[in-house]
């Protein structure tokens, strides 16, 4: 757990705005959301140097993406994507997703996975970058708030010693 806390002081001192912090991050999460693994860092710093986000809490927001959320973000994006695209999926259930229908159909599937992902890419992004914005600003306060703290402390110590 001291190694988290460590990870989250250490990125919320990085010296950048909260714009640039929060949209950095947005960026991770919104390449998340697509079917291209492998690529998500990649992505995530292109977006970011694109978008003047800060490129270290892109490649921290790509984390959306993993062994665990990875089969909920597919099958999100493949029904949205089927959706959008007024496909049915037909044989193909969004429960059903795997390697071998990939294999069997690859345009239409991957064709849907990317539509959907950019949308449900977009969604997450934006949530993720208002709800960073919001939060990045706060959490710097406090921790100024508290560095103000210590420092008043460390000068009425000094004045009662000297």
């Amino acid at each position: 757990m001291r190694g988290w806390i460590y990870l989250m002081m250490r990125i919320l001192r990085i010296r950048s705005s909260d714009y640039s912090l929060s949209a950095g991050f947005a960026a991770g999460v919104a390449v998340s959301f697509t079917p291209l693994i492998g690529l998500h860092f990649v992505l995530g710093i292109a977006l970011a140097w694109l978008i003047r986000g800060n490129m270290i809490m892109s490649m921290i927001g790509t984390a959306v993406g993993n062994p665990w959320t990875f089969p909920l973000i597919w099958a999100l994006i493949y029904a949205v994507g089927t959706s959008v695209l007024g496909r049915s999926p037909g044989d193909t259930d969004v429960t059903t997703l795997s390697y071998e229908l990939l294999l069997n159909s690859p345009g239409e599937v991957m064709v849907s996975m990317f539509t959907g992902g950019l949308i449900m890419g977009g969604v997450f992004g934006v949530i993720s970058f208002l709800l960073g914005y919001v939060f990045a600003g706060r959490i710097r306060m406090k921790l100024l708030s508290i560095k103000r703290n210590r420092m008043k402390k460390m000068v009425l110590k000094r004045a009662q010693h000297g």
